[in-house]
């Protein structure tokens, strides 16, 4: 008897010691859940799934009896819809004194992973590690037809980009064929790849063809072929150089709308005051170069070009190739975050499937920085931040935007949560 009550109390005084010891680990249960994974094209019904200070440990089937024994913050996922959180593949970062209202904008829309399409050197300093902090993947200040660069200016203008810290090369333009090739040699040589235009000058097949191109924003390279055989050549180039194409249809869909309606955007209620007054500006300015007439032809015009580039992104899919989505919400009224949920209703329109859809703003990014196996699916070992939503996204892409909350960085927030830190922001 005193040997069983000794080990008792032994017992009794371990678990007293676990209780006061400092815990640090974040242990989520989403329970019972229908989980979307990307790697996968099946909806997975009624399962658990735990991460661990942001990794995924289990996905197994639910069971009401959990084997967890610490720290474990539960959600009921009963009914509702877990994916990989979103990824705008072409951002433009704001000034310092907005960036943590845009990256709260873009959490609120479960966006949790940003690519910068317009560097500058100050975005190497953000707090990558700060708690409303995206994941970011930074481009250089940006390499235009204005740059003449000999072999070892490249070689040297690389070499620092890659030292500093940049993720990519952002191309805008190149001064000639001589300037590309010296940076397609500088990016091989210090396997920092290149993105962004395809130069006039240089054409789709070259860009392609150089092994070094992640990808191709705007549809660009397409408008100039001639024939539906030379697109679909191009396409087949761009999956042989494994170059992905990004058509940011935000940026040419607002001149076809009307003022009155971009104003009632969503998520326009989280803009600054200066970026409104600023686009009101630009707005007043135009309406008053133009008639009506001239107005409504304008808007007709840019209906017209903006079908047809539905349409190349249409057969791009239909021919393989291979998508991310990014907003490019540097418009006017362009809204950081909601501005994707748009964005994938334009390949909707297209009709590429809404899987598909899904895989272009999670997997395919994290699969374009070869890191396909760290985040943008749902599987154990992935350290993948997800969004767990009330309707299934796979049954109408709309349903993307019915957001309960997030998984960011292993901690799970509410919409409601989300949108006080907003309100606490002043303009």
């Amino acid at each position: 008897m005193k040997l069983i009550l000794g080990t008792v109390l032994s017992l009794v005084f371990i678990c007293k010691l676990q209780a006061q010891a400092p815990n640090t680990s974040q242990r989520l249960l989403i329970e019972d859940v229908t989980v979307i994974p990307m790697h996968i094209n099946k909806a997975l019904e009624h399962r658990d799934v735990v991460l661990e200070n942001g990794v995924i440990t289990q996905v197994r089937r639910h069971t009401d009896q959990d084997t967890s024994t610490y720290n474990l913050g539960r959600i009921d996922g009963r009914n509702k819809f877990l994916a990989p959180s979103y990824s705008d593949a072409h951002v433009h970062l704001p000034e310092k004194k907005d960036l943590k209202r845009v990256f709260l904008m873009n959490l609120m829309a479960g966006v949790t992973t940003l690519r910068s399409m317009r560097g500058e050197a100050w975005h190497l300093d953000i707090d990558k590690e700060a708690e409303f902090t995206p994941r970011l993947y930074l481009s250089t200040p940006v390499v235009s037809r204005k740059d003449s660069l000999s072999p070892q200016m490249a070689q040297d203008l690389l070499a620092q980009h890659k030292a500093s810290g940049y993720d990519f090369v952002k191309v805008m333009s190149v001064k000639d064929q001589n300037t590309f090739d010296y940076l397609v040699g500088a990016a091989r040589k210090y396997q920092l790849p290149l993105a962004g235009h395809c130069p006039s000058n240089i054409g789709i097949f070259n860009v392609s063809n150089s092994g070094v191109f992640q990808s191709i924003e705007h549809l660009g390279g397409f408008f100039t072929l001639k024939s539906m055989e030379e697109i679909q050549h191009a396409i087949d180039a761009s999956l042989a150089g494994n170059v992905y194409h990004c058509p940011t249809f935000g940026w040419n869909y607002t001149g076809q709308v009307e003022n009155a309606t971009l104003r009632k955007r969503a998520g326009v209620e989280f803009i600054p005051a200066s970026w409104i007054k600023d686009w009101e500006a630009d707005i007043a300015k135009h309406e008053a170069e133009m008639s009506e007439e001239g107005l409504a032809k304008e808007r007709s015009i840019s209906a017209q070009r903006f079908k047809s580039r539905l349409q190349y992104l249409g057969f791009i899919y239909r021919q393989g190739g291979q998508l991310i989505l990014g907003a490019d919400a540097s418009g006017l009224y362009g809204i950081p975050g909601f501005g994707l949920h748009a964005e994938m209703q334009h390949y909707a329109d297209a009709e590429v499937s809404n899987y598909d859809i899904l895989k272009a703003t999670s997997y395919n990014l994290a699969k374009l920085f070869g890191e396909e196996k760290t985040w943008g699916t749902i599987k154990v070992g992935c350290q993948s931040d997800l969004v767990l939503l009330t309707e299934n996204p796979l049954d109408a892409i709309k349903n993307t935007s019915k957001i309960e909350g997030i998984v960011f960085k292993g901690k799970y927030y509410t919409q409601a949560a989300l949108k006080k830190q907003l309100e606490q922001l002043k303009d």
